[in-house]
């Protein structure tokens, strides 16, 4: 199958493992249309192949609705060793894709299901909104300099206050007063889509338990735990921590031939916003960790190691982490206890300002890193965690086996 957003090209081939395969007939329909398409000349026990375009997931989704199981996505670029410039067309490259599946060697990209497939499209529509702001920021910071004013030192909300504050002492005229007000709109705009995006994560990640799980590790925050989990989905679908390293693009490219050895770099697979915030965690980490594997990295850097390279390094060394807290594994590096119960009540201070904040029954994650005892407690035992609502704040954290106010002060557990 070739897909675009309004045409679809099938070309219907018979194949047999050892050959190449033949082409039965070619047939083109729109995207409306597809499925009696389907009904009326494909056989439900047929494999279709698709590339991974933008309407690749929503056609998996609705010919599975059809009956149709046997799908493989690949990845987007199968057809570069195929296509001749001068032979372009949908028929050639529906065939080109047919061959090469046929011929084996193709990566096949993952389909995520219907509840990660939303949290997909918060997270692009998140970045998207703080592409959208810094941009709209860097619109009034190029109006300021440009007329040689200074931007206070506010942000989001309080910067477009700030700036019309400053911006009134000083005349101008009704064109120029037209478009500050334009900039200070668009980007008050751009501030609060963003606000509202993150206020969405963060009640998501209060209420999935592998987000809050996934914090334990040291630099691993709100967003960076929403992104994880979001594109993992399920942490057994890797069989070893390797494998999840490789998934985001951590893995180290191999290129030797003979005795020529071709350069080592990181490889260019995984989401890159993603990868991007999994090495911005590790910054964090590098500063403040004091376990075995942020010392093993600050050693390297003062012997001289690239600093880039180390926190990759670092990074993967996170993400191995991660898998081990989420597989359940006693995992030695693990973040101590009093700055993840710190991150928790910060999160709870987070959902709790937010003014839609309506939980209902959506219980926050069934999850509870403590095992009962507030001195000695583990990471790693089954639990549950709750926020507990006082009129319209959410004013306390309820671990099992010990009662953490925002004061960080402890009471029994039997008390209510």
């Amino acid at each position: 199958m070739d897909a675009h957003s309004k045409k679809i090209v099938l070309c219907l081939t018979h194949w047999q493992h050892g050959s190449d395969p033949v082409v039965i007939k070619t047939l083109a329909t729109t995207l409306d249309a597809f499925e009696n398409t389907y009904a009326n000349n494909i056989p439900s026990g047929a494999t279709t192949v698709l590339e991974a375009t933008t309407s690749a997931f929503s056609i998996v989704r609705r010919l599975k609705a059809a009956g149709y199981a046997n799908i493989k996505v690949l990845a987007a670029d199968t057809l570069a060793g195929f296509a001749r410039r001068d032979r372009v067309n949908d028929p050639i490259d529906a065939k080109n894709l047919a061959l090469a599946y046929a011929r084996g060697g193709t990566r096949e990209v993952f389909v995520p299901c219907e509840k990660h497939r939303h949290l997909r499209d918060l997270f692009y529509g998140y970045n998207t909104a703080v592409t959208t702001a810094t941009r709209a920021s860097n619109r009034l910071w190029g109006f300021c300099s440009k007329h040689g004013l200074d931007i206070p030192p506010a942000t989001r909300k309080e910067k477009t206050v700030a700036i019309g504050r400053h911006l009134q002492q000083h005349a101008w005229s009704d064109d120029e007063r037209f478009h500050i007000d334009r900039l200070l709109a668009d980007y008050a705009h751009a501030a609060e889509n963003r606000a509202l995006y993150l206020r969405r994560i963060e009640r998501t990640v209060a209420t999935t338990p592998d987000m809050l799980r996934i914090m334990q590790v040291l630099g691993i925050g709100v967003l960076c735990a929403f992104a994880l989990v979001t594109f993992m989905e399920d942490i057994h679908r890797f069989a070893n921590p390797k494998k999840l390293a490789a998934y985001f693009g951590f893995n180290p490219v191999v290129n030797t031939s003979g005795e020529a050895n071709g350069p080592r770099r990181l490889s260019r697979f995984g989401q890159r916003k993603v990868k991007a915030m999994v090495v911005e965690a590790s910054h964090s980490a590098y500063r403040f960790g004091e376990a075995p594997m942020h010392r093993w990295a600050r050693r390297k850097v003062a012997g001289g190691k690239n600093r880039n390279v180390i926190l990759c390094a670092l990074a993967r060394k996170m993400l191995v982490t991660a898998w081990h807290v989420l597989m359940g594994h006693g995992a030695p590096e693990r973040e101590a206890p009093p700055a993840y119960r710190c991150k928790l009540l910060k999160l709870a201070r987070l959902v709790s300002k937010h003014p839609d904040n309506v939980l209902g029954d959506e219980r926050p994650a069934a999850f509870n890193p403590f095992s009962g005892d507030t001195q000695n407690f583990t990471l790693d035992s089954p639990t549950y965690v709750t926020f507990e609502l006082h009129g319209n704040q959410f004013s306390s954290l309820l671990f099992w086996g010990m009662w953490v106010s925002f004061g960080m002060c402890e009471r029994s557990k039997n008390e209510n």
